[in-house]
């Protein structure tokens, strides 16, 4: 069995074909897929689960203000409000994981905070239509399933 250790250099992100460097400090890239969750309702016939539909899901992305790339993301930005259009996107986890998005356009421009004693990272928003995730670089646990306690 492989031991599968994490390692932020291991990351590589590819927007719109385009390879990402030169992250920022701390957590540089955030995902979060909308949708796909479950929730526990309690009606008169009893209790039940709504699992909603997979809605896409959105991406935040934190560059330095010196990263080689941020002039390309400006462009691609400019080039989304001149001619609209959607791009994709790809994520290889330190874990091994593989990220994708498909249908993405950016949200709002990132923030500029500048003067302090550190540099602090250009976050840029995208909005995806779809956001899947691919584990199967990811080893399970030893054993499975662990089993119910009670009948479902």
């Amino acid at each position: 069995m492989r031991i599968n250790l994490y390692a932020q250099n291991r990351h590589t992100l590819v927007l719109d074909g385009i390879p990402m460097s030169d992250f920022s400090d701390g957590d540089f890239i955030q995902i979060k897929a909308d949708g796909n969750a479950a929730s526990r309702t309690q009606g008169g016939d009893g209790p039940g689960m709504n699992i909603s539909t997979d809605q896409g899901g959105s991406i935040h992305i934190s560059l330095k203000p010196t990263s080689p790339v941020l002039g390309i993301l400006y462009e691609l930005r400019k080039q989304q409000q001149n001619n609209p259009r959607m791009f994709s996107f790809m994520v290889m986890t330190g874990v091994d994981e593989v990220i994708s998005a498909m249908g993405c356009a950016f949200g709002e421009l990132p923030q500029a905070q500048t003067g302090g004693p550190t540099m602090q990272g250009r976050q840029f928003a995208l909005e995806c239509l779809r956001v899947e995730w691919d584990p199967s670089g990811v080893e399970p646990a030893e054993g499975g399933m662990i089993p119910l306690a009670f009948p479902v």
